[in-house]
């Protein structure tokens, strides 16, 4: 279906279903702007929060789930509402399967590194301590992932050669053309979302152990404090990617490999909107990971709490 005018749109969702998710993300989506905002402002402003290193992949994670939040999601929030793509225009479905795309796993991108680099921050520092070490284990791999995303699937959506048929009553238009090219499709959500929403938890969990047996075998260093919350915040945040990526990485690779049919009603109903519950949690679970940003009264209780 090829429709022009909203009149003529069938919605591909039941209003029930788009309604309850309509209702589910508007209701936690101003609060996560308003928090975003907030860290974004104590980054810039405050010296001591801005120039830890642990801090900068953390406000990386802010700045693209302020940008899906104020961007991205309201256009999904008017198909939810209404049951058809605001914009019907071939270009405009091109661009928003690009934003979408580019915005999701550009962050699970950045949390998969964040990840890894707890690891260096807190068991091989002496790889940061010049500048040229800060350059290689920091500041490229940061860079890395928020270039990467976006320059591949612009390559897979608007230079790669196929045809799209887009149906403007379902979310994103329908799928885009790239998903029916197997080796091309199962590249992407190996590579781009199956590993990283994988080694997510993997890296936490083991960074947890380190951490354990490093503050039993050296009887809780001074260094202990810092890194049991640098710790804390990975476990934290990445359970946040366990619940709402791995489902949807692992079912599409099921789809495209053997049973395209496979909860078909599951996939499109609750699992394409899974990523959007990690961008708008996200300020909310990084604030509770951040008390050095709270006020001081606050900050002091929850430091005692860390500390114990």
């Amino acid at each position: 279906m090829n429709a022009n005018t909203s009149d003529e749109i069938v919605p591909a969702e039941p209003e029930f279903y788009r309604h309850m998710k309509f209702y589910a993300f508007i209701v936690l989506q101003i609060p996560s702007i308003l928090i975003s905002m907030f860290i974004i402002y104590k980054f810039v402003t405050v010296r001591q929060f801005r120039v830890r290193l642990n801090n900068h992949s953390i406000f990386a994670l802010i700045i693209v789930s302020f940008i899906e939040t104020t961007t991205e999601l309201p256009i999904a929030l008017h198909y939810l509402r209404f049951g058809y793509v605001k914009i019907m225009k071939y270009g405009f479905c091109l661009f928003w399967n690009w934003l979408n795309f580019s915005l999701q796993t550009t962050n699970l991108f950045l949390m998969s590194w964040t990840s890894f680099e707890r690891h260096i921050l807190i068991f091989h520092s002496n790889l940061i301590q010049t500048k040229h070490g800060k350059l290689k284990w920091h500041y490229i791999p940061l860079i890395f992932c928020m270039t990467y995303i976006p320059i591949f699937y612009f390559s897979c959506i608007f230079l790669y050669q196929c045809e799209n048929f887009f149906d403007y009553s379902y979310i994103f238009c329908g799928s885009i053309c790239y998903n029916r090219v197997t080796w091309l499709s199962t590249f992407d959500w190996t590579t781009n979302m199956l590993i990283p929403s994988m080694i997510i938890p993997l890296l936490s969990l083991s960074l947890l152990i380190r951490v354990i047996f490093q503050a039993k075998k050296m009887k809780r260093t001074i260094n202990w404090k810092n890194n049991r919350k640098m710790t804390i915040q990975l476990i934290i945040i990445s359970l946040l990617y366990l619940s709402f990526w791995f489902p949807l990485a692992l079912v599409s690779l099921i789809r495209i490999y053997f049973l395209p049919t496979f909860i078909d009603e599951i996939t499109y109903y609750y699992l394409y909107y899974t990523p959007y519950f990690v961008q708008i949690l996200m300020p909310y679970v990084c604030i509770a990971c951040l008390p050095e940003i709270w006020p001081k009264k606050n900050r002091i209780n929850v430091d005692a709490t860390l500390i114990h």
